[in-house]
């Protein structure tokens, strides 16, 4: 287990660090940042001076490898674009972003689950086909028509929640709780149940005895 474990740790490790190199690489080639913070007024001599604050006037090898060393002490740089440290633009979104991802989970778990023991303890009826038809188009349905469809729902129909912005209550936790993972908890949780149930005996006929076949032998 421990090396499962470390194996995937890894993994994650080799994926993350090759996609901020191929981040790290395209943002190379859009547009200069240095004109876009400074803007069209500038002079040459004060986007010289930014590049060269910046580390922009290094190689780019130079700078993925000093980006790297940076991020793994905490410091994930500079935003180009607000001029502020990326630490400190995480640290004030991390609360927000918390609080959907438990709501989040919290509604998946409490729609997901049961729907999904409903499913396969009624299964063949017509309840059970409808919660099984909703999960299939949860999961086929791409993330942002969801999130269109529950914000026309609860934010302009039922004025239940805000369409954007986060207040008491964020209008796109129904989305993460429906489409994050309450759609695959009700086949997840389905599946193990229903292959239970199809161990005792008043479940549907299976197959109980087979006959062997064995190749016939030529005469000698």
């Amino acid at each position: 287990m421990l090396a499962f474990i470390l194996r995937r740790l890894a993994q994650a490790f080799v994926v993350m660090l090759s996609v901020a190199f191929i981040a790290f690489m395209l943002f190379q080639y859009v547009g200069d940042a240095v004109a876009s913070m400074l803007g069209q007024d500038a002079t040459p001599e004060q986007r010289l001076a930014l590049r060269a604050d910046l580390g922009l006037d290094q190689p780019f090898p130079v700078q993925f490898a000093r980006f790297v060393g940076n991020a793994l002490q905490g410091d994930f740089g500079l935003s180009l674009r607000q001029g502020r440290k990326v630490s400190a633009l995480i640290a004030e979104r991390l609360p927000a972003t918390l609080e959907l991802s438990i709501a989040a989970a919290v509604i998946a778990l409490a729609v997901g689950i049961p729907l999904g023991v409903f499913a396969a303890l009624k299964r063949g009826t017509f309840a059970s086909q409808v919660a099984m038809t909703v999960s299939l188009l949860g999961v086929s349905l791409p993330t942002f028509l969801i999130g269109i469809l529950l914000i026309l729902l609860f934010a302009v129909t039922l004025k239940l929640l805000p369409s954007f912005g986060r207040g008491d209550t964020v209008s796109p936790r129904p989305k993460l709780g429906s489409h994050f993972s309450s759609t695959e908890k009700i086949r997840i949780s389905r599946m193990p149940i229903r292959k239970v149930g199809s161990e005792t005996p008043s479940s549907e006929p299976v197959i109980t005895t087979c006959e062997p076949k064995l190749p016939r032998r030529s005469a000698a």
